[in-house]
């Protein structure tokens, strides 16, 4: 279990090397996270401790389009970060009503944001900005996301009105 909470930035100053895009199944394991694939998973992904309850296992849906899996696995990345896993073992499971804007829960909204940096790092999105990508669609390539997810992005970060 982790010591203490950590942001996304945290995390990226931690185990990123710089790369576009950023690759969450690395840096999870970086981080002592088991990570698996599943096509058969019922949902988009979970986060548990394993039965030694001490390490943490990400288990994903590989059927469903690369970039929702990339982004299930930063959000599940994003529950342990934020300490939202306990001694319980509890597990979170995320289906496609948690990646919306109507989506309360707090842990998920604190997730969902936290994917949102991890993939989408502010100052890389502004630099890229800077020196003339200005598309969503080449944006969303750049940093491996759908352009939902960098449309909402770039509107978080003030760069672009929604």
């Amino acid at each position: 279990m982790l010591k203490e909470r950590m942001t996304a930035k945290d995390v990226l100053d931690a185990y990123w090397d710089g790369a576009l895009p950023v690759r969450p199944i690395s840096i999870a394991r970086s981080m002592g996270i088991e990570v698996f694939k599943s096509s058969t998973l019922g949902h988009s992904g979970q986060v548990q401790l394993g039965k030694d309850n001490e390490t943490p296992i990400i288990v994903f849906n590989d059927s469903e389009a690369l970039v929702r899996q990339r982004f299930t696995i930063a959000h599940e990345i994003g529950h342990y970060a934020l300490g939202h896993l306990n001694d319980s073992k509890q597990m979170f499971r995320d289906d496609s009503k948690n990646f919306t804007a109507f989506q309360y829960d707090t842990r998920e909204v604190e997730a969902n944001q936290f994917a949102a940096a991890f993939l989408m790092p502010a100052e890389v999105v502004r630099l890229a900005v800077q020196q003339g990508t200005r598309s969503v669609s080449t944006l969303a390539d750049m940093f491996r996301v759908s352009e939902a997810a960098m449309k909402y992005r770039l509107i978080s970060l003030g760069m672009l009105s929604g």
